[in-house]
């Protein structure tokens, strides 16, 4: 079966998942952006992986829309639409909500292509609740072979949107266990369970944007006693902003602030904390969530994230309101509770194989669809 993934950029993230589906067919996965800038994204040929970027032209969007969307919106370039959907038997795309993509669904109807939608979105990220794009996503979504869902909170709102129960897989969202499974552990080997509540570590990583809500954590970080620090991974307009409030709250000599990150930069910070923190207002998943779970970490996510749900009644997880006093709350629990990493790698909950068999399930459903 030849299967083609059409997405915005390269995501780091994703690659165990499509090393994966390369082993299992003809897998070739189509780039609209050769990079995206605020999260230091790249295209790089990968070895494990059929991959390239395709023609085209980057859309301007008003104001006010253009907010309200996380990823640049493009056009595929005359013809170039054609190309992808003549060289595939299914076409899985991620991102819905591009012009690109959009287009591809509804010129795959036309010729026949059957078409999956992996959505993330839950109904608290969901930006759209009427209107054209509204109509558009019920339109793409009820027509869709199939919609693969990464946890009970995107299957809700799958379901909201109108598709029929058995249409859609529900999965998990995977990771490199190599890397945030077996690497951690070796970096600590040998040290024991850490320091004590007045002395935890905390960590945060990801952009330093008005919905990551970092500095709602630093309130709730400076409110704690003893003398905990709080490791900040990552980089955005944000983040002199920031740096000051660490200054005014009186914890810039425990908070440390990294600047931008790459996979093995991230891997060393989150081998000597202990809890991660997802303090989101609005989170699509929350994948920063799910590494720190992989690498043995405690975490503290905000029940505004997609991966809020899967995290329910799980043992080293606590999820809470984004504002300070929740967070407070959710950072003491972690503290109290701490006894050490995790020495056992949660593989299923984050496995690229898990997620590779639904992918192509869902993709056979589309088929026969």
């Amino acid at each position: 079966m030849r299967v083609a993934w059409l997405t915005d950029a390269q995501a780091p993230y994703r690659e165990p998942l499509f090393c994966e589906l390369a082993s299992r067919c003809d897998f070739h996965v189509h780039f609209l952006f050769a990079e995206e800038p605020e999260r230091h994204f790249v295209y790089r040929a990968h070895s494990g992986y059929s991959s390239a970027v395709l023609p085209s032209v980057r859309i301007p969007l008003p104001r006010r829309i253009a907010s309200r969307l996380d990823s640049y919106q493009a056009a595929l370039r005359p013809g170039w639409t054609r190309r992808v959907l003549d060289a595939a038997d299914v076409v899985v795309i991620p991102t819905w909500a591009q012009v690109a993509s959009a287009w591809t669904m509804l010129r795959a109807r036309r010729r026949g292509v059957p078409y999956v939608i992996f959505s993330e979105s839950t109904l608290d990220s969901r930006q759209f609740d009427r209107g054209p794009i509204a109509w558009l996503r019920t339109r793409l979504f009820t027509r869709a072979g199939a919609v693969v869902v990464p946890g009970p909170s995107a299957r809700e709102a799958a379901l909201h949107t109108g598709v029929a129960p058995d249409r859609i897989v529900e999965s998990v969202n995977s990771v490199d266990l190599e890397a945030f499974g077996t690497r951690p552990r070796e970096l600590r080997a040998g040290r024991g369970a850490g320091p004590g509540a007045a002395h935890h570590r905390f960590v945060v990583v990801g952009q330093l944007i008005a919905r990551k809500n970092v500095g709602t954590l630093l309130e709730a970080f400076a409110a704690l006693d003893g003398a905990p620090t709080l490791d900040v991974a990552g980089d955005g307009v944000l983040r002199d902003e920031l740096e000051a409030a660490a200054r005014a709250l009186g914890v810039a000599d425990r908070v440390t602030f990294h600047g931008f990150l790459d996979e093995a930069g991230v891997v060393e910070v989150l081998a000597r904390t202990q809890t991660l923190v997802l303090p989101s207002t609005e989170e699509v998943y929350g994948f920063t969530a799910l590494e720190a779970q992989v690498a043995g970490l405690q975490v503290v996510v905000s029940a505004r994230a997609g991966i809020a749900e899967n995290l329910a009644d799980t043992a080293g997880a606590w999820v809470v309101e984004p504002d300070v006093e929740g967070v407070r709350q959710g950072l003491e629990a972690a503290r109290t509770a701490w006894t050490g990493w995790t020495e056992e790698i949660p593989a299923e909950a984050a496995s690229p194989k898990r997620a590779a068999d639904d992918v192509l399930a869902g993709a056979l459903r589309a088929r026969e669809h």
